[in-house]
Protein backbone atom coordinates (compact mmCIF):
# COMPACT_ATOMS: atom_id res chain seq x y z
CA UNK A 1 0.00 0.00 0.00
CA UNK A 2 1.42 3.65 -1.03
CA UNK A 3 2.44 5.65 1.96
CA UNK A 4 0.89 8.58 0.55
CA UNK A 5 -2.69 6.78 0.71
CA UNK A 6 -5.42 8.33 2.10
CA UNK A 7 -7.63 7.58 4.91
CA UNK A 8 -10.50 7.88 2.65
CA UNK A 9 -8.89 5.52 0.27
CA UNK A 10 -7.37 3.30 3.09
CA UNK A 11 -10.90 2.87 4.12
CA UNK A 12 -12.60 2.17 0.82
CA UNK A 13 -9.60 -0.01 0.00
CA UNK A 14 -10.57 -2.04 3.52
CA UNK A 15 -14.03 -2.09 2.32
CA UNK A 16 -13.27 -3.56 -1.11
CA UNK A 17 -11.20 -6.25 0.55
CA UNK A 18 -13.99 -7.42 2.81
CA UNK A 19 -16.45 -7.74 0.05
CA UNK A 20 -14.71 -9.96 -1.61
CA UNK A 21 -14.13 -12.47 1.01
CA UNK A 22 -18.22 -12.32 2.15
CA UNK A 23 -21.04 -12.70 0.00
CA UNK A 24 -23.23 -9.50 -1.00
CA UNK A 25 -27.40 -9.38 -0.92
CA UNK A 26 -30.00 -7.12 -1.71
CA UNK A 27 -30.38 -4.02 0.35
CA UNK A 28 -31.68 -5.05 3.54
CA UNK A 29 -30.29 -8.66 3.87
CA UNK A 30 -26.83 -8.56 5.54
CA UNK A 31 -24.02 -10.23 4.52
CA UNK A 32 -22.67 -12.90 6.73
CA UNK A 33 -19.09 -14.30 7.46
CA UNK A 34 -18.79 -18.36 7.55
CA UNK A 35 -17.30 -19.87 10.63
CA UNK A 36 -16.52 -23.87 10.74
CA UNK A 37 -17.30 -25.03 13.91
CA UNK A 38 -17.13 -28.98 13.33
CA UNK A 39 -16.79 -30.78 10.40
CA UNK A 40 -16.47 -33.92 12.00
CA UNK A 41 -20.27 -35.20 12.30
CA UNK A 42 -21.71 -38.41 10.91
CA UNK A 43 -25.30 -37.12 10.30
CA UNK A 44 -25.87 -33.91 12.00
CA UNK A 45 -29.88 -33.33 13.48
CA UNK A 46 -31.01 -30.63 15.82
CA UNK A 47 -29.26 -28.02 16.87
CA UNK A 48 -29.53 -25.99 20.78
CA UNK A 49 -28.44 -22.92 21.44
CA UNK A 50 -27.91 -22.39 25.40
CA UNK A 51 -25.41 -20.93 28.00
CA UNK A 52 -24.40 -23.76 29.56
CA UNK A 53 -21.39 -22.57 31.38
CA UNK A 54 -23.04 -19.49 32.16
CA UNK A 55 -20.53 -17.16 31.07
CA UNK A 56 -22.81 -14.66 28.46
CA UNK A 57 -22.47 -16.61 25.79
CA UNK A 58 -24.45 -19.16 23.30
CA UNK A 59 -22.92 -22.55 23.39
CA UNK A 60 -24.17 -25.30 21.08
CA UNK A 61 -25.56 -28.57 21.44
CA UNK A 62 -25.23 -30.91 18.85
CA UNK A 63 -27.38 -34.26 18.12
CA UNK A 64 -25.26 -36.51 15.51
CA UNK A 65 -28.02 -39.04 14.53
CA UNK A 66 -25.50 -41.74 13.80
CA UNK A 67 -23.30 -41.29 16.85
CA UNK A 68 -23.76 -42.71 20.19
CA UNK A 69 -22.60 -39.58 21.97
CA UNK A 70 -24.15 -36.07 23.07
CA UNK A 71 -21.69 -33.33 22.77
CA UNK A 72 -21.87 -29.74 22.94
CA UNK A 73 -19.41 -26.96 21.56
CA UNK A 74 -18.20 -24.49 23.89
CA UNK A 75 -18.36 -20.73 22.71
CA UNK A 76 -16.02 -18.70 21.50
CA UNK A 77 -13.15 -21.10 20.61
CA UNK A 78 -15.81 -24.21 19.78
CA UNK A 79 -14.39 -26.89 21.69
CA UNK A 80 -16.14 -30.25 21.81
CA UNK A 81 -17.41 -31.41 25.13
CA UNK A 82 -18.96 -35.05 25.92
CA UNK A 83 -22.24 -34.88 27.43
CA UNK A 84 -23.01 -37.90 27.66
CA UNK A 85 -21.82 -41.46 26.10
CA UNK A 86 -23.85 -44.41 25.20
CA UNK A 87 -27.18 -42.96 23.98
CA UNK A 88 -27.16 -44.25 20.31
CA UNK A 89 -30.17 -43.04 17.86
CA UNK A 90 -30.20 -39.31 19.61
CA UNK A 91 -33.31 -37.74 18.45
CA UNK A 92 -34.48 -34.44 20.13
CA UNK A 93 -33.24 -32.22 23.45
CA UNK A 94 -34.18 -29.08 25.32
CA UNK A 95 -32.90 -27.21 28.10
CA UNK A 96 -34.57 -25.62 31.36
CA UNK A 97 -32.85 -24.99 34.98
CA UNK A 98 -35.29 -26.20 36.79
CA UNK A 99 -33.91 -26.17 39.93
CA UNK A 100 -32.13 -22.99 39.93
CA UNK A 101 -28.91 -23.57 40.34
CA UNK A 102 -27.51 -21.63 37.24
CA UNK A 103 -26.82 -24.95 35.41
CA UNK A 104 -29.86 -25.74 32.52
CA UNK A 105 -30.82 -29.59 32.59
CA UNK A 106 -31.39 -31.36 29.39
CA UNK A 107 -34.42 -32.97 28.54
CA UNK A 108 -33.56 -35.64 25.36
CA UNK A 109 -35.02 -38.75 23.78
CA UNK A 110 -32.80 -41.29 21.75
CA UNK A 111 -33.17 -44.85 20.41
CA UNK A 112 -35.34 -43.42 17.87
CA UNK A 113 -36.96 -45.31 15.33
CA UNK A 114 -40.37 -44.54 13.05
CA UNK A 115 -41.45 -47.90 13.41
CA UNK A 116 -42.99 -47.91 17.33
CA UNK A 117 -42.40 -51.83 17.20
CA UNK A 118 -38.79 -51.06 16.58
CA UNK A 119 -38.64 -47.55 18.92
CA UNK A 120 -37.56 -48.26 22.22
CA UNK A 121 -37.81 -43.95 22.74
CA UNK A 122 -35.66 -43.47 26.10
CA UNK A 123 -36.40 -40.55 27.47
CA UNK A 124 -33.52 -39.14 29.86
CA UNK A 125 -33.24 -35.89 31.99
CA UNK A 126 -28.97 -34.69 32.05
CA UNK A 127 -27.85 -32.95 35.03
CA UNK A 128 -24.22 -31.62 35.19
CA UNK A 129 -21.90 -32.41 37.98
CA UNK A 130 -19.08 -30.04 39.13
CA UNK A 131 -16.94 -29.93 35.93
CA UNK A 132 -19.77 -28.83 33.63
CA UNK A 133 -17.16 -30.77 30.66
CA UNK A 134 -17.05 -33.75 32.11
CA UNK A 135 -20.13 -36.02 30.95
CA UNK A 136 -22.89 -35.73 32.95
CA UNK A 137 -25.34 -37.27 35.35
CA UNK A 138 -28.52 -39.26 33.04
CA UNK A 139 -31.51 -40.18 34.47
CA UNK A 140 -34.11 -42.15 32.61
CA UNK A 141 -37.53 -40.60 33.19
CA UNK A 142 -39.77 -42.91 30.78
CA UNK A 143 -39.70 -44.82 27.60
CA UNK A 144 -41.81 -43.39 24.51
CA UNK A 145 -41.99 -45.29 21.08
CA UNK A 146 -40.88 -42.46 18.09
CA UNK A 147 -40.54 -40.31 20.80
CA UNK A 148 -39.57 -36.96 18.70
CA UNK A 149 -40.13 -33.95 20.21
CA UNK A 150 -39.37 -32.32 23.74
CA UNK A 151 -39.74 -28.76 24.27
CA UNK A 152 -40.15 -26.98 28.17
CA UNK A 153 -43.25 -25.10 28.10
CA UNK A 154 -44.95 -22.20 30.59
CA UNK A 155 -48.08 -22.34 29.89
CA UNK A 156 -49.68 -20.55 33.27
CA UNK A 157 -46.71 -17.83 32.57
CA UNK A 158 -45.38 -18.12 36.31
CA UNK A 159 -42.11 -19.47 35.54
CA UNK A 160 -42.60 -23.57 36.44
CA UNK A 161 -42.27 -24.62 33.37
CA UNK A 162 -43.51 -28.28 32.30
CA UNK A 163 -41.46 -30.88 30.05
CA UNK A 164 -43.54 -31.90 26.53
CA UNK A 165 -42.88 -35.09 25.05
CA UNK A 166 -44.42 -35.42 21.39
CA UNK A 167 -43.71 -38.99 19.54
CA UNK A 168 -43.87 -38.67 15.94
CA UNK A 169 -46.81 -41.13 15.25
CA UNK A 170 -49.15 -42.83 17.63
CA UNK A 171 -48.73 -46.69 18.86
CA UNK A 172 -50.60 -48.36 15.97
CA UNK A 173 -49.64 -46.18 12.86
CA UNK A 174 -47.72 -47.68 10.15
CA UNK A 175 -46.31 -46.72 6.64
CA UNK A 176 -47.34 -44.95 4.42
CA UNK A 177 -50.20 -43.21 5.50
CA UNK A 178 -49.80 -43.28 9.25
CA UNK A 179 -53.02 -43.64 10.30
CA UNK A 180 -54.28 -42.55 14.06
CA UNK A 181 -53.85 -39.78 16.41
CA UNK A 182 -50.80 -38.94 17.80
CA UNK A 183 -50.56 -38.05 21.59
CA UNK A 184 -48.34 -35.34 23.34
CA UNK A 185 -47.34 -35.93 27.15
CA UNK A 186 -46.87 -33.43 30.01
CA UNK A 187 -44.13 -33.79 32.72
CA UNK A 188 -43.84 -31.70 35.90
CA UNK A 189 -39.87 -31.84 37.05
CA UNK A 190 -39.69 -33.74 40.09
CA UNK A 191 -42.27 -36.55 39.77
CA UNK A 192 -41.92 -37.12 36.29
CA UNK A 193 -45.42 -38.36 36.18
CA UNK A 194 -46.63 -39.13 33.01
CA UNK A 195 -49.81 -37.01 31.96
CA UNK A 196 -51.86 -36.71 28.16
CA UNK A 197 -51.99 -33.14 27.34
CA UNK A 198 -53.68 -34.25 23.65
CA UNK A 199 -54.37 -37.01 21.51
CA UNK A 200 -56.00 -34.50 18.43
CA UNK A 201 -52.56 -34.43 16.04
CA UNK A 202 -53.25 -36.83 13.25
CA UNK A 203 -50.31 -38.79 11.51
CA UNK A 204 -46.77 -37.62 11.57
CA UNK A 205 -46.58 -35.25 14.52
CA UNK A 206 -42.86 -33.52 13.11
CA UNK A 207 -43.24 -30.66 15.03
CA UNK A 208 -44.06 -28.87 18.09
CA UNK A 209 -43.32 -25.10 19.42
CA UNK A 210 -43.98 -23.13 22.48
CA UNK A 211 -45.34 -19.83 21.60
CA UNK A 212 -45.89 -16.60 23.23
CA UNK A 213 -49.63 -15.81 21.48
CA UNK A 214 -51.36 -13.36 23.34
CA UNK A 215 -52.37 -13.85 27.27
CA UNK A 216 -50.16 -14.85 29.87
CA UNK A 217 -47.87 -17.88 29.14
CA UNK A 218 -47.10 -20.04 26.47
CA UNK A 219 -49.24 -22.01 23.90
CA UNK A 220 -48.09 -24.77 21.85
CA UNK A 221 -48.28 -25.04 17.59
CA UNK A 222 -48.17 -28.46 16.60
CA UNK A 223 -46.96 -29.47 12.62
CA UNK A 224 -48.67 -32.53 11.61
CA UNK A 225 -50.68 -34.52 8.99
CA UNK A 226 -53.49 -32.91 10.42
CA UNK A 227 -51.73 -29.05 9.41
CA UNK A 228 -50.93 -26.53 12.16
CA UNK A 229 -53.00 -26.70 15.66
CA UNK A 230 -52.68 -24.25 18.24
CA UNK A 231 -53.40 -25.41 21.78
CA UNK A 232 -54.30 -23.84 24.94
CA UNK A 233 -54.35 -24.64 28.39
CA UNK A 234 -57.67 -23.27 30.64
CA UNK A 235 -57.70 -22.74 34.02
CA UNK A 236 -58.24 -26.43 35.08
CA UNK A 237 -55.08 -27.37 32.38
CA UNK A 238 -57.21 -28.71 30.25
CA UNK A 239 -55.92 -28.36 26.58
CA UNK A 240 -57.95 -27.55 24.02
CA UNK A 241 -56.71 -27.17 20.14
CA UNK A 242 -57.90 -24.65 17.21
CA UNK A 243 -56.79 -25.75 13.88
CA UNK A 244 -55.32 -23.07 12.23
CA UNK A 245 -54.16 -23.96 9.11
CA UNK A 246 -54.29 -27.51 7.09
CA UNK A 247 -51.50 -27.20 5.23
CA UNK A 248 -50.38 -29.11 2.13
CA UNK A 249 -53.76 -29.60 0.43
CA UNK A 250 -52.19 -33.00 -0.90
CA UNK A 251 -53.84 -36.93 -0.21
CA UNK A 252 -51.41 -38.14 2.85
CA UNK A 253 -48.58 -38.16 3.62
CA UNK A 254 -47.99 -35.61 1.19
CA UNK A 255 -50.27 -33.46 3.72
CA UNK A 256 -50.13 -30.79 6.19
CA UNK A 257 -47.46 -29.74 7.71
CA UNK A 258 -43.65 -30.51 8.97
CA UNK A 259 -41.97 -27.35 10.71
CA UNK A 260 -43.39 -24.52 12.53
CA UNK A 261 -42.41 -21.03 13.57
CA UNK A 262 -43.89 -18.05 14.16
CA UNK A 263 -42.95 -14.21 13.55
CA UNK A 264 -43.78 -10.72 13.38
CA UNK A 265 -43.46 -8.19 10.45
CA UNK A 266 -43.95 -5.36 13.08
CA UNK A 267 -47.21 -5.87 14.85
CA UNK A 268 -48.58 -8.46 11.90
CA UNK A 269 -48.05 -11.70 12.80
CA UNK A 270 -47.16 -14.73 10.55
CA UNK A 271 -46.88 -18.56 10.59
CA UNK A 272 -43.71 -19.80 8.66
CA UNK A 273 -44.01 -23.71 8.09
CA UNK A 274 -42.28 -26.15 5.74
CA UNK A 275 -44.97 -28.70 4.24
CA UNK A 276 -45.63 -31.05 3.59
CA UNK A 277 -43.72 -33.77 5.99
CA UNK A 278 -40.12 -33.07 5.19
CA UNK A 279 -41.26 -31.48 1.98
CA UNK A 280 -40.75 -29.06 -0.72
CA UNK A 281 -42.05 -25.95 0.05
CA UNK A 282 -41.55 -23.01 2.49
CA UNK A 283 -44.78 -21.71 3.24
CA UNK A 284 -45.79 -18.37 5.26
CA UNK A 285 -49.23 -17.90 6.43
CA UNK A 286 -50.61 -14.21 6.90
CA UNK A 287 -53.52 -13.39 9.07
CA UNK A 288 -56.69 -11.86 7.43
CA UNK A 289 -59.64 -11.24 9.86
CA UNK A 290 -60.00 -15.29 11.60
CA UNK A 291 -58.41 -16.75 8.98
CA UNK A 292 -54.75 -17.72 7.81
CA UNK A 293 -53.76 -17.02 3.76
CA UNK A 294 -51.22 -19.38 2.65
CA UNK A 295 -48.68 -18.04 0.70
CA UNK A 296 -45.59 -20.43 -0.76
CA UNK A 297 -42.64 -18.88 -1.08
CA UNK A 298 -40.32 -21.40 -2.73
CA UNK A 299 -41.32 -25.43 -3.85
CA UNK A 300 -38.57 -26.20 -5.07
CA UNK A 301 -36.53 -27.82 -1.87
CA UNK A 302 -36.09 -31.69 -1.43
CA UNK A 303 -36.50 -33.16 2.00
CA UNK A 304 -36.73 -29.57 3.89
CA UNK A 305 -36.07 -29.77 7.11
CA UNK A 306 -34.51 -26.31 8.90
CA UNK A 307 -36.71 -23.60 9.48
CA UNK A 308 -35.79 -20.67 11.90
CA UNK A 309 -37.12 -16.97 12.36
CA UNK A 310 -35.66 -13.74 13.13
CA UNK A 311 -34.48 -10.18 12.98
CA UNK A 312 -31.79 -10.38 11.17
CA UNK A 313 -31.42 -7.07 9.79
CA UNK A 314 -32.89 -4.96 13.10
CA UNK A 315 -35.38 -3.55 11.33
CA UNK A 316 -38.58 -4.74 13.41
CA UNK A 317 -39.70 -7.21 11.25
CA UNK A 318 -38.59 -10.88 11.21
CA UNK A 319 -36.72 -12.88 8.61
CA UNK A 320 -37.21 -16.65 7.57
CA UNK A 321 -34.27 -19.05 7.31
CA UNK A 322 -34.67 -22.66 5.25
CA UNK A 323 -32.47 -25.11 4.45
CA UNK A 324 -32.99 -28.67 3.26
CA UNK A 325 -31.31 -31.91 3.40
CA UNK A 326 -31.90 -33.63 -0.12
CA UNK A 327 -30.33 -33.22 -3.65
CA UNK A 328 -29.13 -29.54 -4.52
CA UNK A 329 -29.24 -28.26 -0.65
CA UNK A 330 -28.84 -24.34 -0.17
CA UNK A 331 -29.29 -22.19 2.71
CA UNK A 332 -31.44 -19.56 1.83
CA UNK A 333 -33.38 -16.25 3.60
CA UNK A 334 -36.65 -15.08 2.90
CA UNK A 335 -36.89 -11.45 3.71
CA UNK A 336 -40.62 -9.56 3.06
CA UNK A 337 -40.55 -6.89 0.82
CA UNK A 338 -43.75 -5.02 1.78
CA UNK A 339 -45.02 -4.58 5.54
CA UNK A 340 -48.24 -6.86 4.54
CA UNK A 341 -45.41 -10.29 3.79
CA UNK A 342 -47.46 -10.14 0.44
CA UNK A 343 -44.33 -9.71 -1.36
CA UNK A 344 -40.84 -11.68 -0.42
CA UNK A 345 -37.23 -12.42 -1.94
CA UNK A 346 -34.89 -14.81 -1.36
CA UNK A 347 -30.94 -14.89 -0.52
CA UNK A 348 -29.27 -17.81 -1.15
CA UNK A 349 -26.53 -17.50 1.80
CA UNK A 350 -24.32 -20.94 1.40
CA UNK A 351 -25.18 -22.15 -1.77
CA UNK A 352 -23.30 -26.11 -1.54
CA UNK A 353 -21.96 -25.96 1.81
CA UNK A 354 -24.58 -27.34 4.51
CA UNK A 355 -27.36 -29.65 4.08
CA UNK A 356 -29.47 -28.26 6.86
CA UNK A 357 -31.18 -30.66 9.23
CA UNK A 358 -31.63 -27.46 11.26
CA UNK A 359 -30.86 -23.69 12.06
CA UNK A 360 -31.23 -21.15 15.33
CA UNK A 361 -30.81 -17.06 15.00
CA UNK A 362 -28.55 -16.21 17.93
CA UNK A 363 -26.34 -13.40 19.10
CA UNK A 364 -23.05 -15.76 18.89
CA UNK A 365 -20.21 -13.14 18.92
CA UNK A 366 -22.61 -10.65 21.58
CA UNK A 367 -22.00 -7.58 19.06
CA UNK A 368 -25.82 -7.13 18.60
CA UNK A 369 -26.83 -8.47 15.47
CA UNK A 370 -28.50 -11.90 15.11
CA UNK A 371 -26.27 -14.47 13.73
CA UNK A 372 -27.73 -18.22 12.24
CA UNK A 373 -25.95 -21.42 13.01
CA UNK A 374 -27.13 -24.89 11.46
CA UNK A 375 -26.18 -28.15 11.51
CA UNK A 376 -25.77 -30.40 8.31
CA UNK A 377 -27.09 -34.23 7.61
CA UNK A 378 -24.93 -35.56 4.77
CA UNK A 379 -22.41 -32.43 5.13
CA UNK A 380 -21.91 -33.67 8.73
CA UNK A 381 -20.77 -29.98 9.78
CA UNK A 382 -22.07 -27.37 12.07
CA UNK A 383 -21.67 -23.60 10.41
CA UNK A 384 -21.96 -20.53 11.81
CA UNK A 385 -22.78 -17.38 9.89
CA UNK A 386 -21.92 -14.39 11.58
CA UNK A 387 -23.68 -11.25 10.71
CA UNK A 388 -21.95 -8.19 8.64
CA UNK A 389 -24.53 -5.96 8.82
CA UNK A 390 -24.71 -2.71 11.00
CA UNK A 391 -24.98 -2.87 14.83
CA UNK A 392 -28.45 -2.48 16.09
Amino acid sequence: MSPNMTSLHYRRYFLLLLLSTVSAFPAGVPAFRQVVVSSGLKMGYQLVTVDLNNDGRKDLIVIDERSTELAWFENPGWQRHVLAVNVPRAINLDCWDYDGDGVPEIAMAHNFETNPEKSIGNVLILKAGPDIRAPWNVREIDRIPTAHRLRWIDPRGDGRKLLLVAPLVGPAARPPDYAGNTPIYAYRPGDWKRQLITNSPRGILHSIAPVEWGGRGQRLFTASFSGLELFSPDSSGRWTGALMAPGDPRPCPECGSSEVKTGRLGRRRFIAAIEPWHGNQVVVYLESGKKWTRLVLDDAMVNGHALAVGDLDGDGRDEIVSGFRGKGFRLSVFQAEDRQGKRWRRAVIDPDGIAAADCKIADFDNDGKADIACSGASTGNVKLYLNLGPSR
